[in-house]
């Protein structure tokens, strides 16, 4: 067998082509990580000079709550532009009374409250706002004016938490809004604990993202009753990026520690993110080198006569075609291996090597705590875990090469599948009633990469051993099949 084995492997590195798509492929790593269409333009939050509303337009003029509105909010600007320097502390601080959030509910706007009440009670002649709501909400303006004018950023976060913890005491809210507002005090405490001063800093993103993704899980748990799979992994996700930002928070890490997905929306990705995205990235490369490898290792020598010279010779055909199988497994398993040097390597070149002595920061959803382990580490556990799908394909591509003894038929049918896997099945494996037949498809369980670190399948009804229970029956099927049908050929 060993020597078989030695024979095969002979065979496909004395071939030209191989080494031509091994260049191939390393020109294509270049240039994916040159043109970097996974790279983000870092979006910068603006501190420039707030625009006025024309109060006397008459569409605003003859809507009260609208004239109301705008009287607080140039109130507001006034302020803004004329107090504050551009990308002063104090702009930052007031960047989300100015612009909001991205969901609905909010429990710290306090500023535009109060101007609000202010004005109308000055200005609205039918207010409900009482001369006493009038009178604290002027105090309170006042306060927080002093306080951005005494340029201490920590007094400011100190009067938020004062403002929620009175706003929790003194008005009626249910329990899961009550729960809001304890997660906005924490959320204050988090920022003031850990001496997180306002502007454009990488901490400040994580901030700004472990509040959205808490708001965003709120969302999706609403529903979570009629959730798909597909919905709950991605809850999972979100749980999974929420922890990972409050452990960047809390251990002040100044660089993105996104993984295969991005953790800070608009981040600029380094060496030590493409590397880690390297199986995502050039899977496809990798799905062409097995479809060329396993169509060719027997159809060619078919098709040239030349396997008569092995099957004349003392040899089981069951030893031949499983050192074939066993050649097509070591050849896939070299390309990763050198697909993951040439990005390393290139990865560094072009985004500098320094980011590679960080390590890999991950959550495992199955004891739902952090964990960090090397990139080596990382990349050997997601290469192994791609294998099993480079095993079905070679299997399947040697199996139709046996029946129709036409190279380039194997390697269209079978690209044309794998194609087809990943985006159409893809989605309708999304939909209950469908995915109770595709969760079956091999297509939708041989990539193991998914249950790495306790995640789940995005299909309804699978799992990690439900997939190995299914996988092994296609691996078996495929196996007796190669060999059957091996053995039936007539040369």
């Amino acid at each position: 067998m060993i020597n078989l084995l030695k024979n095969e492997l002979i065979k496909i590195f004395k071939r030209k082509s191989i080494y031509f798509l091994f260049i191939v492929s390393i020109i294509s790593i270049i240039i994916y990580n040159y043109l970097n269409p996974d790279q983000n333009i870092i979006v910068t939050e603006k501190t420039e000079d707030m625009n006025y509303i024309n109060v006397q337009n008459e569409t605003i003029k003859n809507n009260v709550e609208s004239y109301i509105y705008s009287l607080a909010y140039n109130d507001f600007a006034e302020m803004y532009n004329n107090l504050f320097d551009e990308n002063s502390w104090q702009r930052y601080a007031l960047n989300k009374e100015r612009n909001g959030y991205s969901y609905e509910i909010i429990y710290d706007q306090d500023i535009m409250e109060y101007l609000i009440n202010i004005k109308d009670y000055e200005y609205n002649k039918n207010t409900q706002v009482t001369e006493k709501t009038y009178e604290i909400s002027k105090s309170k303006y006042n306060q927080y004016i002093d306080v951005l004018k005494s340029n201490d950023w920590k007094k400011f976060v100190e009067l938020k938490i004062k403002n929620l913890e009175e706003k929790k005491n003194t008005q009626t809210f249910s329990v899961e809004e009550l729960k809001e507002i304890n997660f906005e005090i924490d959320w204050y405490h988090l920022r003031l604990n850990n001496d997180i001063n306002y502007g454009n800093t990488i901490l400040n993103y994580y901030l700004n993202e472990y509040r959205e993704d808490y708001y965003i899980i709120i969302y999706k748990e609403s529903y979570i009753e009629n959730k798909a799979q597909f919905d709950v992994r991605e809850l999972n996700e979100y749980k999974a990026r929420l922890e990972l930002n409050k452990y960047a928070i809390e251990n002040h890490i100044e660089y993105d520690i996104s993984n295969e997905e991005n953790l800070i929306i608009n981040n600029k990705v380094d060496a030590r993110i493409a590397f880690i995205r390297t199986f995502n990235h050039f899977n496809i490369i990798l799905i062409i080198i097995t479809i060329y490898i396993s169509s060719t290792i027997i159809t060619e020598e078919i098709n040239k006569k030349t396997i008569k010279n092995m099957l004349i010779k003392p040899h089981r055909r069951i030893s031949i075609i499983i050192s074939k199988v066993l050649a097509c497994m070591i050849t896939i398993a070299l390309s990763m291996f050198i697909i993951s040097i040439v990005q390393f390597l290139v990865g560094g070149f072009i985004f500098g090597f320094e980011s590679y002595s960080n390590r890999y920061i991950g959550y495992d959803m199955n004891n739902n705590k952090i964990f960090n382990i090397n990139l080596l580490t990382y990349i050997i556990i997601s290469g192994i875990s791609k294998i099993p799908e480079y095993i079905i394909i070679s299997l399947f591509c040697i199996l139709i090469g046996l029946f129709n003894k036409n190279i380039t038929m194997s390697m269209i049918l079978t690209l044309i599948i794998c194609l087809f896997a990943n985006t159409v099945l893809v989605e309708w494996s999304k939909v209950d009633s469908l995915s109770n037949v595709t969760r079956f498809f091999i297509t939708n369980n041989w990539d193991f990469s998914i249950y790495m670190f306790g995640n789940a399948s995005y299909v309804n009804g699978l799992n990690l051993w439900n997939s190995i229970f299914i996988y092994g029956i296609y691996f078996i099927l495929l196996l007796k099949l190669v060999v059957y049908k091996f053995k039936k050929i007539e040369i």
